[in-house]
């Protein structure tokens, strides 16, 4: 596993921030197939809409699977939350950022999860 300093995940995440904007509209789309299915009574319709359904799910997991090879952890999909390992001051942490967040601004042990959280303010 990669370890990150804080500026190369924050650099990491410029390059992983449109795949996630992906992967929340493409869940999006998902809801609203899911929706259709479900109100759906035409079986040519249904089957429609369960393959669409099945490349949704694809296309989403892909996505998670990209973020994944170029470093991010993920450890959460609503929101969805990733993780950067890091090493300070002789142990490993995590550099935390969360979907809504401009950039990374937090951090926590390894133990710790999103309770856990402080400010990269306080660490470097």
């Amino acid at each position: 596993m990669k370890v990150f300093t804080l500026e190369e995940a924050r650099n990491l995440l410029l390059k992983i921030k449109p795949i996630v904007e992906e992967i929340n509209a493409k869940k999006e789309e998902l809801l609203e197939v899911y929706s259709r299915l479900e109100d759906e009574q035409d079986d040519l319709e249904k089957m429609y809409y369960q393959t669409k359904a099945k490349e949704l799910e694809s296309q989403i997991k892909k996505s998670f699977l990209r973020i994944e090879e170029l470093g991010g952890v993920i450890k959460g999909v609503d929101p969805i939350l990733i993780d950067f390992l890091s090493y300070h001051e002789g142990r490993y942490i995590w550099l935390c950022w969360r979907e809504d967040e401009e950039t990374i601004m937090f951090w926590h042990e390894l133990n710790d999860g999103f309770a856990g959280r402080k400010p990269v303010d306080y660490l470097f």
